[in-house]
């Protein structure tokens, strides 16, 4: 069998090119993107955008690639015209890039989740594959975008290493196996801080040189929470309370805690997911068997395990944006996705006020000062009328809310011109999801 890097070759060899990756957003996450292709054979960076001017030219400089390569391009044809004469394309417009012919896959990285609708859904209609390293978007119109690449014949996946992928990685393997998977989950590397922003953050995020509204959605929970809500609504599981439980764990208690109240955890119930502060940057699949011979195998080999009938499948790593070339690679060569969520959503990633906020109040953007996630039941919220969080940013207030309750849609007048807001409207009248369902049994 022929190694990854064999067929990339291959590929290469056969198309006349590698295989050519069109970026948007050209931050932290998608400049390291761009740096690890560079390291390989039969893939490469050939197009980025970023709405900062010059952005994606500094990216490409700052991964290293040749400047003689590196040309900037105002129109779609003028980056084809780069990319023919095998050089990079460095543009300010997403929607031109969506235009280049030159393309074989695109990947989202901004983060926003309104940018996320219009890349993947813009993606998808010029029959491009897309993957999604924007879990914000995903969360909130995952299951309209995978099937809507579906019906087009493309592929839209999450991306290997973030955790989502990362965890779904394990799940198939487990799954494939014939275990039994009582919960999955990841761990979380800052304790939880639900009053974080980006100026309290300000200086850790000016030495760690992020973004400070990133590193405050890393701490006030929302990231955690957006990807609990995506490989939940990948595998249909579900959180079990509002939030998740999120204990301080170690690695060797994970399969002691994560299981069932009857063998000694914290679960009321099977098929949960669940984030625990300790084991990060880990992800971690729970699983049982009741077949003797299995267990006593597992035993001896070593496998953490609770002495309770479970043992966790443990990954002490995730590489994020440096591992996401395995997905494009996938897609591009076999149309095959990390993680698609092409079932009616379980989980969802709902709005909670940060500080006190007031009518006529706007909310800013995920991470910064009025609201973080919260992962919560897809049947709650639709029944309890709740806010996904990825509608909410530029949402106004048209009522008070107080310090962390859950806004709901009657909340805010959300901004009918967002994509988002528009494709959420109609994932939610898609038959089998909770929001169709509620509205049927309303009239």
């Amino acid at each position: 069998m022929k190694t990854l890097r064999e067929r990339l070759r291959e590929f290469e060899a056969q198309q006349g090119h590698p295989i050519r990756v069109g970026l948007v957003g050209a931050g932290q996450m998608g400049t390291g993107l761009i740096g690890q292709m560079e390291l390989m054979d039969g893939m490469k960076a050939v197009a980025v955008t970023d709405v900062l001017p010059r952005r994606a030219y500094d990216a490409f400089h700052e991964a290293e690639v040749d400047p003689v390569l590196i040309g900037e391009a105002a129109s779609a044809a003028e980056a084809d015209a780069l990319i023919a004469a095998g050089k990079r394309a460095a543009l300010q417009s997403t929607q031109e890039l969506l235009k280049i012919a030159n393309l074989d896959v695109i990947v989202e990285s901004t983060g926003i989740p309104e940018v996320g609708a219009e890349v993947c859904l813009g993606a998808i209609q010029a029959g491009k594959h897309i993957v999604n390293m924007n879990v914000e978007a995903d969360a909130t119109i995952g299951y309209y975008l995978g099937q809507q690449a579906k019906q087009a014949g493309v592929v839209y996946t999450l991306a290997a290493g973030d955790e989502p992928g990362a965890i779904k990685e394990i799940y198939d393997f487990a799954d494939a196996l014939g275990f039994k998977i009582v919960a999955v989950g990841k761990g979380k590397n800052n304790p939880l801080n639900r009053a974080s922003n980006p100026d309290s953050v300000a200086e850790k995020a000016r030495t760690r040189k992020m973004s400070p509204k990133m590193l405050a959605s890393f701490e006030d929970g929302t990231k955690t929470m957006v990807e609990m809500t995506s490989i939940a609504n990948a595998i249909g599981f579900v959180p079990q309370v509002r939030g998740a439980h999120g204990p301080d764990v170690t690695v060797k208690d994970l399969p002691k805690v994560f299981v069932p109240k009857a063998a000694g955890g914290i679960l009321e119930s099977e098929n949960i997911v669940e984030y625990a502060v300790g084991p990060a940057p880990g992800v971690f699949v729970i699983i049982t068997t009741d077949r003797e011979k299995i267990i006593r195998d597992l035993n001896y080999l070593g496998l953490s395990g609770g002495g309770n009938g479970y043992w966790s499948l443990y990954r002490p790593y995730h590489l994020a944006n440096l591992e996401t070339p395995i997905s494009i690679a996938h897609a591009a060569m076999e149309g095959l996705s990390t993680l698609v969520p092409l079932r009616p959503p379980t989980a969802e990633t709902i709005t909670a006020a940060k500080r006190d906020l007031k009518a006529g109040e706007r909310i800013d953007a995920l991470g910064g000062f009025t609201v973080y996630g919260m992962i919560e039941k897809a049947s709650v919220a639709a029944e309890q009328n709740l806010l996904p969080l990825g509608l909410a940013v530029g949402a106004t207030l048209v009522k008070d809310v107080p310090m962390g309750e859950a806004l709901s849609y009657d909340d805010v007048q959300l901004d009918e011109n967002q994509l988002i807001v528009k494709l959420r409207r109609e994932q939610d009248q898609m038959p089998g999801t909770y929001q169709a369902e509620h509205a049927k049994a309303s009239v």
